[in-house]
């Protein structure tokens, strides 16, 4: 992590962060890397708040170590069976990008993957976004095989013990 930059942790999705969160896709392009092909312009809080909805995920707000009300980025969870899920909608707040902290928040992302029992998590990636893949790189992600239902998309796939 980058000197300066704040330590992050993660809490519970609150339908009060959806605002601040979707505050940073100022473009299609930007819902898109975040929320992939399906995701509506412009998107608004109900479509995060949406997203989050259901038993198998599991959202969470990034927030400063300092002030769990200061919402710095999200991820989700994803259950997908008892031992495998995915990781999706990762994103940090725009003045935080490049600092480092995306290995901070994968750690944690995959942590919380880990007491939830989860074993191997996925990640889906739209082609051509090179800060992305080189974070998960970073963080122990692979290359897997496409996945049939969502051929647009990079697959990523990496396994821990469960926690």
């Amino acid at each position: 992590m980058e000197q300066g930059a704040p330590r992050i942790a993660l809490r519970p999705f609150r339908v009060s962060d959806a605002g601040t969160v979707v505050a940073w896709f100022r473009t299609p392009e930007d819902a898109l890397a975040v929320a992939g092909t399906g995701a509506p312009w412009p998107y608004r809080a109900a479509d995060l708040v949406a997203a989050s909805a259901g038993n198998d995920r599991h959202p969470l707000t990034v927030t400063s170590v300092d002030d769990p009300d200061d919402v710095v980025g999200h991820v989700a969870v994803v259950r997908v069976t008892a031992t495998t899920g995915r990781l999706a909608r990762i994103v940090l707040a725009p003045r935080l990008r490049g600092r480092g902290l995306s290995g901070e928040l994968l750690a944690l992302a995959v942590g919380e993957a880990q007491m939830l029992g989860l074993t191997e998590l996925a990640l889906f990636v739209v082609p051509g976004n090179t800060p992305a893949l080189r974070a998960y790189a970073a963080a122990g992600f692979v290359r897997g095989e496409a996945d049939p239902e969502n051929p647009e998309y990079v697959r990523l796939v990496g396994s821990w013990p469960s926690g």
